[in-house]
């Protein structure tokens, strides 16, 4: 893809739990997961406060509550005493029944913040779809009007939580117009379509050139199933030939995908075949195939090759 262009994408914050991303608008009661301080359903500004948050603020209502039925419940004791004594009790009772509660919810805040989080997560789901739904149409937006970075950041922060297809498609569609660089936070097994998927394929090429680190078993896996369709593409035998060989660093990968590699070694860029030779000179016997014909390429074509010759 021609006129790609260079971008520092924006860090995305770290959580333990992808719902640590959700904040909720105190207005209209809307969910999102973007940055911005406006609310696209609703439209108010500085209303959003973080899922723990309103956690904590629930604990906090539900607790008055409780003493407020404590308090009642201890003053009608006392309203409907007929001595002192009975007063008294009524009133010490109160006392020491609120005392224990609030110590008991202190020690077990932990557990009653957790159970009412997944309370609030079962009971909010179709507000929180709806909200990274409109989060989602909010980036579709970005990537209407050609600005690619501020739409990947964007699917990038609903990826988190809602990872379909469409969200995966609309991510690659955007790092397709970027020119890639090792040191950017690249992603690859978080976008394998379900499907074949031309742009996906023009994806993985660029990633298995500039961080092979990025290629695992999902991704050889995906190449594989569609080897047919991407050998039909234009330089699709160069980009299975990356995506083949791109975990070299893996002996177990090279061990099961051997016969592909096999298949692709015409097309290895010289320092791939480099690392390929290197590694098969370790153990020839446990690579049958790779073996003879990696000894037939190299006194084929690169017999005057000082990296190469006599290495296997």
């Amino acid at each position: 893809m021609a006129n790609k262009i260079a971008a520092h994408f924006r860090p995305s914050q770290r959580t333990n739990q992808s719902f640590q991303r959700l904040k909720q608008c105190r207005s209209c009661g809307s969910y999102s997961v973007l940055w911005d301080d406006v609310c696209l359903c609703c439209g108010a500004q500085g209303k959003f406060a973080p899922l723990p948050k309103v956690v904590s603020t629930i604990l906090k209502r539900n607790a008055q509550r409780d003493v407020l039925i404590l308090s009642i419940a201890a003053l009608i004791a006392l309203f409907l005493s007929h001595n002192l004594m009975e007063m008294t009790i009524s009133l010490l009772g109160g006392i020491v029944f609120i005392a224990l509660y609030l110590l008991l919810r202190r020690r077990y805040l932990p557990y009653l913040t957790k159970s009412m989080l997944h309370q609030l997560l079962q009971r909010e789901n179709s507000a929180i779809r709806n909200g990274l739904l409109l989060d989602t149409e909010d980036a579709a937006n970005d990537l209407k009007a050609y600005d690619y970075k501020l739409a990947y950041e964007k699917l990038r922060e609903i990826g988190y939580l809602i990872n379909g297809n469409q969200v995966k498609i609309l991510k690659v569609i955007c790092l397709n117009h970027f020119n890639l660089r090792k040191d950017m936070d690249l992603e690859l097994s978080t976008l394998l379509p379900e499907a074949f998927d031309p742009d996906f394929v023009l994806y993985l090429f660029e990633v298995s050139k500039v961080n092979p680190e990025l290629v695992k078993r999902d991704a050889i896996d995906y190449a594989l199933r569609y080897r047919a369709e991407i050998e039909a593409l234009p330089g699709g035998r160069a980009v299975l030939a990356l995506v083949f060989t791109a975990a070299l660093r893996v002996k177990a990968y090279v061990l099961q995908y051997e016969v592909q590699i096999a298949d692709f070694i015409e097309e290895l860029p010289h320092e791939r075949l480099v690392r390929l030779c290197r590694l098969v000179a370790e153990s020839p016997a446990a690579f049958p195939i790779l073996h003879p014909k990696l000894e037939g390429l190299i006194k084929r074509s690169y017999d005057a090759d000082p990296e190469l010759k006599g290495l296997l």
